[in-house]
């Protein structure tokens, strides 16, 4: 027995020294594994989870876990993550027989504490990176994890990381709504998470049903159908935190209201008398925060809070257009944008009593954000999710009739609605002033070489400041080439109220050519062939381009005078888009929407004298931007056709047939303003490249709303 009992010990102690061979071999070969995972497969969470693997394993031989503790500071310092300096102290602090890995750790983390030296009381701003289109109302889930967004009707939820790390979205989910459409505005989720509120199809005109739905799918409930009208803004609304109540936005008698209804029926509820839009619960339930509303979602103002079950409203923000606010997961904060206060994101603290505890903190967005469109929630991490809009560049470009090439004319800045000189050599435009613009206001008159090149001002000398808009403006040259006519506003007149001005070609004083008498204002003049006489539209509501029938052209003579009316509410004359001479001065053409709810309609001409208009084609897509141009021979119109078209379209008078040219261009979103060279054989307009949706995150912003006093 004694010798069997020995060489049992023996046995043991040989399997023990086995087994931690074994152990040491096994790390060895997780330790490659981790690397496939991290450098081969870019797999940076897996390839940390291999590696914690190791570190955990005490019986591991302590270089291979030094090595693995390393690589995980190094993924987490790949991902973007502070906790890449923890992770590398780990290494310092734990393995301090392993000097090369120490070593490297102490190197990698100076670097990072050097790099963050100067950000650290920064916010910081992470681009999350959609392979696919997004709309202007994704939203991120109460814990952070998901994006709920809308794509052809249907609802989508996407995990806001993966293997790749947090910038970079997961597989997307469809969440089944069992054959319910959704529109795209004002998505919302319940604080809890389990329930999500769209918008369904138009009902009728304005009406849409707003439904509830499981977060997992099912399903939805009809809560009630509401009028918006047009604005986004004026869809976004607010589940309770466990989804049995809904705060939105109603139109009542001309004015946006806000009101709270119970998911299971019964009648809404209004909050407050004055104008309000955008509602949003407190993660309590106990308040509601919203904005002021102006004119049905086209202006705004201040942020307010209400009790959620009724009460006096008290704001706490003063603001010139606030939208989108959010509350922090602990209710003691709400974040907004302003739209009348350029690219920021608002922060302010709040009393238990829900008024505000201070100023609010403005957080200005990088570079990499042309402007923030809406807030899209709070995570628990204290993460802000932000909808943006993609910086955009600006150009003019010329493209032969016959096909072939575009060409830059100028690029950067803000130029639009181009206009060639009658002698072909430079292209007139609206754009940003300059230094040497004079007394324009933003946007003024320029010029540049048809050949491209550097663009020039024409100054203004005015006793006040003129206004120009991006559309509408006309800027045209005059035949003899010595006049340019255009449609400004006196800032001091208020808003829209447009005139016709004329000004020399080298600059000066402008001359006030028409006075519209309120509420109606005059856009788009261009001049008779023979210089004589000005055509011009008068429209009554121009802040609302989607009317029809609202306008009606007019001419007058070059010297002032009454002007003429020439067209009647029975023509339907488009109010938002050019009416122009033929090069025989006998025709005046212009667009028409024939239906009050569609934007397809007709290009016509009508005698420039008074009289029947007549259809010349079928349009598609009838809004502002959408401009014309006659060939010098009078003989075809070419027009600028939106996407998805993306092309310029040719119309013969003859017969009515249409020839396409789809220029050659990069990434270039939309083709629109456009004119004809004085020979005939070039074409210029403007485009755009950049703009869209894109998704942000926010983080690292506390210690600024902490210190504030």
């Amino acid at each position: 027995m004694t010798r069997i009992r020995s060489i049992t010990v023996i046995c043991i102690f040989c399997l023990l020294g086995f087994s931690g061979l074994l152990r040491s071999q096994s790390a060895s070969e997780l330790y490659e594994q981790g690397l496939l995972k991290e450098n081969g497969e870019g797999d940076l969470n897996g390839a940390m989870a291999v590696f914690r693997q190791i570190v955990q394993d005490q019986a591991a031989d302590p270089s291979v876990c030094a090595k693995a503790q390393l690589h995980i500071g190094m993924c987490y310092e790949k991902l973007g993550l502070h906790d890449a300096r923890a992770a590398y102290q780990k290494v310092i602090d734990g393995y301090p027989q392993q000097h090369q890995e120490v070593a490297l750790a102490r190197e990698r983390m100076a670097r990072l504490v050097a790099a963050l030296k100067e950000d650290t009381s920064k916010p910081t701003f992470r681009k999350i990176h959609f392979p696919n289109k997004i709309t202007w109302d994704a939203q991120l889930s109460p814990d952070g994890k998901s994006i709920a967004l809308v794509n052809n009707g249907q609802l989508w939820i996407v995990p806001t990381s993966s293997k790749l790390g947090p910038g970079y979205p997961g597989t997307p989910r469809q969440l089944d709504t069992q054959g319910v459409k959704i529109d795209w505005p004002g998505l919302t989720w319940s604080a809890d998470g389990r329930w999500i509120a769209f918008n369904g199809e138009e009902v009728e005109k304005g009406y849409q049903r707003i439904y509830i739905v499981s977060a997992d799918g099912g399903k939805p409930r009809q809560v009630h159908e509401n009028n918006r009208d047009a604005r986004v803004v004026n869809y976004r609304m607010s589940l309770s935190p466990h989804g049995q109540a809904l705060a939105f936005a109603s139109v009542d008698a001309n004015e946006l209201h806000i009101y709270s209804l119970s998911v299971d029926g019964g009648s809404p509820k209004k909050l407050i008398d004055a104008p309000a839009r955008e509602p949003v619960f407190s993660p309590d339930g106990k308040m509601i925060a919203y904005v002021e509303d102006k004119d049905l979602g086209r202006a705004g103002g201040g942020l307010w809070v209400v009790p959620a079950d009724g009460g006096a409203p008290a704001r706490v923000a003063v603001a010139g257009n606030a939208s989108s606010p959010v509350w922090s997961p602990d209710g003691r904060m709400l974040a907004f944008v302003d739209y009348a206060a350029g690219n920021q994101i608002h922060i302010l603290r709040l009393k238990q009593d829900g008024t505000s505890a201070d100023e609010k903190v403005a957080i200005d967005c990088p570079e990499g954000i042309s402007e923030v469109t809406r807030l899209a929630g709070w995570t628990p991490d204290n993460e802000i999710g932000a909808v943006c809009e993609a910086p955009t560049e600006f150009a003019l470009y010329t493209q032969p009739v016959k096909g072939g090439k575009a060409t830059f004319v100028t690029h950067g800045a803000y130029p639009m609605q181009p206009r060639w000189s009658p002698d072909g050599k430079r292209i007139f435009h609206v754009n940003k002033a300059d230094k040497a613009g004079g007394d324009w206001q933003d946007l003024a008159i320029a010029y540049a070489p048809a050949e491209g090149g550097e663009v020039t001002t024409v100054p203004l000398k005015s006793e006040t400041k003129i206004r120009l808009w991006a559309y509408g403006t006309g800027n045209r040259v005059s035949p003899d080439g010595n006049t340019i006519v255009f449609a400004g506003q006196k800032p001091q007149e208020g808003p829209h109220r447009m005139h016709i001005w004329t000004l020399p070609v080298g600059g000066g004083a402008p001359r006030q050519l028409s006075h519209a008498p309120a509420p109606f204002s005059d856009w788009y003049p261009s001049w008779s062939p023979d210089g004589q006489s000005i055509v011009f539209m008068r429209a009554t509501s121009p802040e609302n381009w989607a009317g029809v029938g609202g306008g009606n052209i007019y001419i007058v003579r070059a010297d002032g005078g009454e002007p003429r009316q020439i067209t009647s509410e029975s023509d339907r004359v488009f109010d938002a888009a050019p009416v122009l001479w033929s090069p025989d001065g006998k025709l005046l053409a212009y667009f028409s929407r024939d239906k009050d709810d569609a934007a397809d309609g007709t290009l016509k001409v009508i005698p420039a004298g008074g009289g029947e208009p007549r259809v010349v084609a079928k349009v598609q897509r009838i809004y502002a931007n959408k401009e014309m141009a006659w060939s010098p021979d009078g003989k075809r119109i070419a027009y600028n056709a939106f996407r998805p078209d993306n092309k310029i379209k040719i119309v013969s008078l003859d017969d009515g047939s249409i020839e396409e040219i789809e220029p050659d261009l990069k990434d270039v979103k939309e083709i629109y303003h456009l004119d004809w060279s004085p020979d005939g054989k070039t074409l210029v307009f403007a485009g755009y490249t950049g703009g869209g949706p894109e998704f942000w995150t926010v983080g690292n912003f506390l210690p600024l709303v902490r210190t504030v006093k």
